[in-house]
């Protein structure tokens, strides 16, 4: 099923999907959720200097790699196909590089055809993951919301460039200040384009700028303020 929602143009789109054949170790989420899980992560990627200086920042770096490669399948699959995985964190795998950074994701659980919703995406995966990664990073969940909401736009842009199914209902989840309940929307507005010629500018800061190696991402929104 996998290759039939990511045939022709929308290949890219799955490059993160682990094939049922990839022989690569994976790791449940919930697992590298755990203090003592990424602490070693991030010890690994960054070194102990930066893990005792910069925790946040690591935290909303490592968080950019994980939207990466669960947003783009998910996107196609329910924008294009109206196919959609269980997204709660129990059934989603990560394979990590020799650093531990994630270059691979896994879906557990049997997809289905249903029409199409966020809730699972933002109720059963986004939120707990934001909020587990906000309690372990002491990093407010407005970055990683933000971080989540960038790499959507950006898949959003791309989708468009390669089909012409409608993407009405994925701008409009970056459009409206709540969601279809009521609840106020942790995604409203995450991408805004301004000036003239428009540029494209996130609403919140990655924290990026704070390690000088990083450094600043190009569309960050406090310009030229340290």
């Amino acid at each position: 099923m996998t290759q039939m929602l990511f045939s022709g143009a929308l290949e890219a789109f799955r490059q993160g999907l682990l094939a049922t054949d990839d022989p690569r170790s994976v790791r449940v989420l919930p697992e590298l959720l755990q203090a003592e899980s990424l602490d070693a992560l991030l010890l690994n990627i960054y070194g102990p200097d930066l893990l005792a200086s910069h925790r946040p920042v690591l935290v909303s770096q490592w968080s950019k790699y994980y939207f990466m490669q669960l947003i783009p399948p998910v996107l196609v699959a329910g924008l294009v196909h109206g196919w959609r995985w269980p997204l709660q964190l129990g059934q989603i795998a990560l394979t990590l590089d020799e650093r531990g950074v994630p270059v691979g994701l896994r879906f557990l659980g049997v997809g289905e055809a249903t029409p199409l919703s966020f809730a699972g995406l933002l109720d059963d995966n986004l939120s707990p993951f934001i909020n587990a990664l906000s309690r372990l990073g002491n990093v407010s969940s407005a970055v990683l919301w933000g971080n989540a909401g960038d790499y959507l736009e950006r898949c959003l842009v791309q989708l468009g460039a390669v089909t012409d199914v409608s993407l009405e209902a994925g701008y409009e989840l970056l459009r409206s200040k709540t969601l279809s309940d009521g609840r106020r929307n942790p995604l409203f507005d995450a991408i805004r384009y301004v000036g003239e010629p428009p540029k494209r500018q996130r609403r919140s800061c990655c924290l990026s700028h704070q390690v000088e190696w990083v450094g600043r991402c190009e569309h960050c929104p406090l310009g030229d303020a340290q």
